[in-house]
């Protein structure tokens, strides 16, 4: 085997094991045809190897329905944040001698609270390219608002760290959605469940804000412990999708993955975990991923122990 054929060999892992034994040797054979002469992989081609993977990635049932579930989640999380918000404004975050000033401007206080909302609708209702254009639109006049703070120097000592982290949440979303309005993904199933977090997420927010009026705040320690059992949870999945089941393993790579936790830098888990009561969506975005996932779980398992009906054979045919 020549040092260019192995190479290429490496790169075309990346591509999916269906796709791989369908058409794995044809598409080596043309690149190496292309590439003849060479030591390594044209850059070109290389980066096709690698678009290409990533586009069959995406289109696999199992990354579809992660990708559109953390999407459903992201949205729900930082759609409902504003609303909460602003319920928490009339009942009980301000003053009663300050009331007055809220209340002459409630009609703009509660449309600004509801804005957010729309991409999340229309994501849940299938409108796509809606939900994508609305949440370009957020983001950019966010952004700009930003950038004018910065200009005006009202934005001085803000916390980089926190602020990229504020900043990850939608762009990621877009992104996400960008890929979903390409990729026709639709909103995930049971669909009567996403539309009964939009009012359960108001309330969270809700909650988060009374709790953190009385003090109640996350703990020290969780950041540290989320660390610890992310990183060994994903050491472990890494472990059998490589198909290595062998005890030896998965308590290796286990206890990599609490070292790992260990490590993390200490800023970056504070401001996921700790920063909850400020409005960072990203927490509960992965509780409703955790729960979502545990629903779809329930209903796979169901729908196999259900027996399926026998259809009835006309013998008079």
């Amino acid at each position: 085997m020549s040092p260019l054929e192995r190479r290429y060999r490496r790169l075309l892992r990346l591509l999916p094991a269906t796709h791989r034994t369908a058409r794995g040797e044809e598409l080596l054979g043309l690149l190496l045809d292309l590439d003849h002469g060479r030591r390594h992989p044209s850059p070109h081609e290389a980066l096709n190897i690698i678009a290409l993977a990533i586009r069959l990635r995406l289109t696999t049932p199992v990354t579809s329905t992660a990708l559109t579930t953390g999407l459903s989640a992201l949205l729900v999380a930082a759609g409902t944040r504003p609303a909460g918000d602003t319920l928490d404004l009339f009942t009980g975050a301000v003053l009663a001698t300050d009331m007055p000033a809220v209340i002459s401007s409630w009609p703009q206080i509660v449309a600004l609270g509801l804005l957010p909302l729309a991409p999340l609708i229309a994501w849940l209702c299938g409108a796509n390219r809606t939900a994508l254009t609305l949440q370009a639109m957020f983001l950019t006049v966010t952004v700009g608002w930003f950038v004018i703070d910065v200009l005006n120097g009202t934005a001085m000592g803000t916390n980089p760290g926190q602020q990229l982290l504020t900043y990850a949440v939608p762009v990621s979303t877009l992104v996400l959605l960008a890929i979903a309005a390409r990729e026709r993904w639709t909103a995930p199933r049971p669909r009567l469940f996403w539309w009964a977090l939009v009012p359960l997420g108001v309330l969270a927010w809700k909650g988060t804000g009374e709790w953190g009026r009385h003090g109640v705040y996350v703990l020290d320690a969780v950041p540290a412990v989320i660390g610890i059992l992310a990183a060994a949870t994903a050491a472990v999945a890494a472990a059998f999708a490589v198909r290595r089941h062998r005890p030896a393993v998965i308590v290796g790579v286990g206890l990599t993955g609490f070292l790992a936790g260990w490590l993390i830098p200490d800023p970056l888990l504070v401001n996921t975990a700790m920063q909850h009561f400020d409005g960072q969506p990203l927490p509960l975005a992965i509780l409703i991923t955790v729960i979502a996932a545990a629903v779809t779980g329930i209903r796979h398992l169901a729908r196999r122990r259900i027996p399926k009906r026998a259809v009835p054979v006309n013998v008079n045919r």
